[in-house]
């Protein structure tokens, strides 16, 4: 089993959660972010996204989650900014905390 882990600093905890999903999908798939087709904004509203999950005027959100599919992948993200993928017909596979992306894969 080989792992591939990707850790970004924490001064990126700032970056706006529509950029950290497109991060995470692309690292899943294997390829660069720019280069995801569909866009994002084809599954999801980013703005609306980004808006759910800013800092309040107290701090962070409290509760909350959103879960829609994008490019086969179940997108689950939580208040406290873990993004988690999945495939349609599985199980959360992958978890990213804050702007931490973590990366798995299974080969023989």
């Amino acid at each position: 089993m080989d792992s591939h882990s990707s850790k970004r600093s924490s001064d990126d905890a700032a970056v706006p959660v529509s950029i950290r999903v497109v991060e995470a999908v692309a690292a899943r798939d294997g390829v660069d972010p720019l280069e995801l087709s569909p866009p994002l904004h084809d599954a999801v509203d980013p703005t609306a996204l980004d808006a759910l999950f800013e800092p309040t005027g107290s701090g962070n959100r409290t509760a909350g989650t959103v879960s829609f599919t994008y490019r086969g992948h179940r997108v689950h993200v939580e208040s406290d900014g873990r993004i988690t993928l999945g495939t349609s017909s599985e199980g959360a596979s992958e978890t990213t905390k804050n702007s931490a992306v973590q990366s798995e894969t299974n080969s023989r």
